[in-house]
């Protein structure tokens, strides 16, 4: 028997070396040679394969373009909630069902591990103050913030770090100003940010003070970075119920459920986080991934600075070229026949957003920056119902930082090697050395 795209359904098991590479995130830091090369094998071979990994759940990887969107749209069929929304060891799931009272996903409890029916209400509860109308009052601050952070960079001389000269600290900015959170509190959401989705990079892990890598480092700083965001965001939810402002963390915690209901205290906090560590270092990588495909293709800098209409390309393209979350999880609910082959009730399955966005039969020549690309259906803000509820943010902040950025620069170009984030879930380029001219 054989599934609709071709493969055996007795042969599904995923190579071992393949599965490896994609399952844990020992080599999440060389994507160019290792990453894209397995999601490609992935997609021209097995596109559904179940990989197996000691240490891990077996999990079914689904790499190509319209699978990704198939499952994500299906919220009934595939839930995100049932277990861990992101693929972590078997040792680091533990740990925290240990900790939290046998469930792993509720240290968590945002809108992303939230299924049917939860998940339409608390979305609708928050929607008016993530709409394009809301976030374009914010835009003059947005640009402030900007300006700083190019004039930062242009003020290195022509040779700098792209990272912790331009792109590291713009969004976290943007997000503190947007919830009215005070300036002497950066370092410390600055930290709990990196932290969150950090513990398999050795130099957060180090500058943690935790002693070594491992599942359980890991699960415990993700933990003890939840924890801190709740005691951090505490006090904002009750001030904001108590003193309400014209800000984005007033919308978030007097938001109504189709009930008239305010949201739980637990939930009100953890979508405020949600949007402190969601808002920062996803931001940061779809920049840096922007920073990246300019200077590795200066033919699309000099289109861009000769024509600004295309900006709204370069950010869409930086979003896909820069896939900030690797993949997400989900839980199949009942038995599925999924073109051929069989999911059964409670199986994990694996969507690998990198590969979907760079999906040959979507993107043509997918390796290359391009930001011409019409249409871009990248999958950086996942798909469906649960589509990122900041993406206007995003977008918003990136046009602007790219349109103070470009009339103050000439030419781009790297200066020797740069270095990702390792981790498999959310990651970034963590140094990213450039040259560049000026007018």
């Amino acid at each position: 028997m054989t599934t609709d795209f071709g493969v055996d359904t007795d042969s599904l098991r995923v190579p071992d070396d393949i599965a490896r590479i994609i399952m844990t995130a020992d080599n999440w830091d060389r994507v160019d040679d290792v990453i894209y090369p397995a999601g490609t094998w992935l997609r021209q071979n097995m596109p559904v394969g179940r990989g197996h990994v000691d240490g891990y759940d077996p999990v079914w990887i689904i790499s190509k373009h319209s699978h990704i969107r198939e499952i994500l749209k299906d919220l009934e069929t595939y839930h995100s909630g049932d277990e861990n929304f992101m693929l972590v060891t078997q040792e680091g799931d533990t740990y925290l069902r240990n900790m939290m009272g046998g469930r792993v996903t509720s240290p968590i409890d945002n809108l992303t591990p939230m299924d049917p029916p939860d998940h339409a209400g608390h979305r609708a509860a928050q929607a008016d103050a993530f709409t394009v109308e809301a976030i374009r009052k914010y835009e003059d601050t947005f640009r402030e913030l900007a300006k700083n952070s190019v004039e930062n960079f242009i003020g290195t001389g022509g040779s700098c770090d792209a990272i912790a000269n331009l792109t590291h600290h713009y969004p976290l900015r943007v997000i503190m100003q947007m919830m009215d959170v005070p300036e002497s509190d950066f370092p410390l959401l600055e930290r709990l940010t990196q932290e969150t989705f950090g513990g398999d990079d050795p130099d957060i892990v180090a500058e943690s003070g935790a002693e070594a890598v491992s599942p359980e480092t890991a699960a415990r700083l993700w933990q003890e970075a939840v924890d801190s965001f709740y005691d951090y965001f505490d006090e904002m939810v009750q001030d904001r119920l108590a003193n309400p402002r014209a800000d984005v963390a007033t919308a978030i915690v007097q938001g109504r459920l189709p009930n008239g209901e305010l949201m739980t205290p637990k939930r009100q906090n953890h979508m405020l986080s949600s949007l402190a560590i969601a808002g920062h270092d996803t931001v940061n990588a779809a920049l840096a991934g922007g920073i990246l495909g300019l200077a590795r293709h200066p033919e699309q800098l000099a289109l861009v600075k000769s024509d600004p209409s295309l900006i709204p390309g370069l950010v869409d393209e930086s979003l896909r070229y820069g896939t900030p979350t690797k993949h997400f999880m989900r839980s199949a609910t009942r038995d599925v026949d999924f073109h051929g082959v069989k999911f059964a009730k409670g199986d994990r399955i694996m969507v690998l957003l990198f590969s979907g966005n760079m999906d040959e039969d979507v993107f043509s020549d997918p390796e290359s920056f391009d930001i011409t690309r019409r249409p871009n259906p990248h999958l950086s803000f996942g798909f469906g119902r649960h589509i990122c509820m900041g993406m206007h943010i995003t977008k918003i902040e990136m046009r602007i930082l790219f349109e103070e950025l470009l009339p103050r620069i000439n030419t781009l170009e790297l200066d020797g090697a740069f270095r990702r984030k390792r981790g498999n879930f959310v990651t970034s380029i963590k140094t990213l050395p450039v040259r560049f001219t000026t007018p």
